[in-house]
C-alpha cells in the first residue's frame, strides 16, 4: 500500500473526532436563525361556560379543552406536531373573598365536580390543604380533549385557573425540535377574552389584587384564569 495512502487514513483517523462533533454540533438553519430566549411556549385552548360574571348555586358550568395535535407555539408562530404529549392539566379554584385566601387553594371544595368517565382526571389534596383536579387529556385520532362540569354550593367571589403543569423543565420531544431548547404550556381560556379579570381587585388579598395584576398575561391569561361570583 502506497506510503502516501497510509499517511492520508493516518490523519483521517486523528480527524475523525472532530469532523462528527462539528457535524453533530451544528444545528439546522431554522434553529441557528431561532433568536428567541428561553423556551417554546405552546398554547392550547379551554373554554369556560356559560361566560357569566354571576353564578347562583346549582348552575352548572361546562369546560372543555378540545385541540388537534398541530399545536401553536408562540415564539416561533409555527405549529408543531405533538403526539401523546403530556400536557399533564391542572383545575385549581381559589376563594378569593378573604385575606389569606392564596395560602391554601381549596376553593373546590365549594363545587360539585362531574368528570365523565373515558377521561383519566380526578381530585387530588395536596399536603397543604390545596385541592386540585388533575390527570391527562384524552389523545384519540390526532385530537386531545378534557370536558368536565362543576356545579357551585356556596356563595363567594372565585378565581378559577385551568392550566397546564407541563414545565418549562420539561424535555419531551417533537419534529422541528431545536436543540437545547425546552418547552413551556399556556392555557388560552375563552379565545383569550378578559375573563372577569378586574374581579381580582375586589380580592382583600395582595396576592390577587396586587401581584397578579401587576403581571395580568403571565399571571392570570396564561393560566386559563377566570373570576366570578356565586349567589344564592
Amino acid at each position: 500500500m502506497p506510503p502516501t495512502f497510509l499517511l492520508l487514513m493516518r490523519y483521517l483517523i486523528i480527524l475523525l473526532p472532530f469532523i462528527l462533533l462539528l457535524c453533530w454540533g451544528c444545528p439546522r438553519k431554522e434553529c441557528r436563525d431561532a433568536d428567541f430566549g428561553g423556551a417554546y411556549q405552546f398554547v392550547i385552548p379551554a373554554t369556560l361556560s356559560p361566560a357569566r360574571d354571576t353564578f347562583r348555586i346549582g348552575d352548572t358550568i361546562h369546560i372543555s379543552s378540545v385541540f388537534s395535535d398541530e399545536v401553536y407555539e408562540r415564539q416561533t408562530e409555527a405549529f408543531y406536531k405533538l403526539e401523546n404529549w403530556r400536557f399533564f392539566p391542572t383545575t385549581r379554584m381559589d376563594k378569593i373573598d378573604e385575606v389569606g385566601s392564596s395560602f391554601v387553594q381549596d376553593g373546590l371544595a365549594d363545587f360539585q365536580y362531574i368528570i365523565p368517565v373515558q377521561y383519566d382526571y380526578y381530585r387530588f389534596d395536596y399536603g397543604s390543604g390545596s385541592i386540585g383536579l388533575l390527570g391527562e387529556y384524552l389523545y384519540q385520532d390526532g385530537q386531545y380533549s378534557l370536558e368536565f362540569k362543576l356545579i357551585p354550593q356556596q356563595p363567594g367571589l372565585y378565581y378559577f385557573t385551568q392550566f397546564s403543569a407541563q414545565g418549562i423543565d420539561d424535555d419531551q420531544d417533537f419534529p422541528g425540535r431545536c436543540p437545547r431548547k425546552l418547552s413551556n404550556t399556556n392555557v388560552e381560556l375563552n379565545g383569550g377574552a378578559e375573563n372577569n379579570i378586574g374581579f381580582l381587585s375586589a380580592s382583600p388579598d395582595p396576592h390577587y389584587n396586587d401581584w397578579m395584576l401587576q403581571r395580568p398575561q403571565q399571571r392570570f391569561h396564561d393560566f386559563g384564569g377566570y373570576c366570578f361570583y356565586v349567589v344564592e
